[in-house]
């Protein structure tokens, strides 16, 4: 157990001695202050910018009519099934449970 404690310590005590050399980037930001607030003022444009352009462009999309196709032909590749199924008209579902007694 004292064993595991020290190794456990050990290994804390030697994250904390890492240092990253001058000039590198942290990943989650670590720039200048400046280099920051450029990067916030950026966003916050592109925000402004975007949003009307989308808003618009949503007002014009929906603006514009549509026509409705017409009916769809009957393909024979549909497979539609006209005949009844082998467990009758409920559901199959229904008919496993018990829910729907098939006359």
């Amino acid at each position: 157990m004292a064993s595991l404690a020290r190794t456990l310590t050990r290994s804390v005590s030697d994250l904390s001695r890492v240092t990253l050399r001058p000039g590198a980037r942290h990943m989650s930001g670590g720039g200048s202050y400046q280099e920051e607030l450029a990067n916030t003022a950026m966003w916050r444009n592109v925000t402004f910018v975007g949003l009307p352009c989308i808003a618009g462009l949503t007002v014009y999309i929906f603006s514009k009519g549509h026509h409705h196709g017409e009916e769809q032909p009957a393909y024979s590749y549909l497979q539609i099934r006209n005949k009844e199924f082998p467990w009758g008209k409920c559901n199959l579902f229904d008919v496993l449970s018990g829910k729907c007694k098939d006359e």
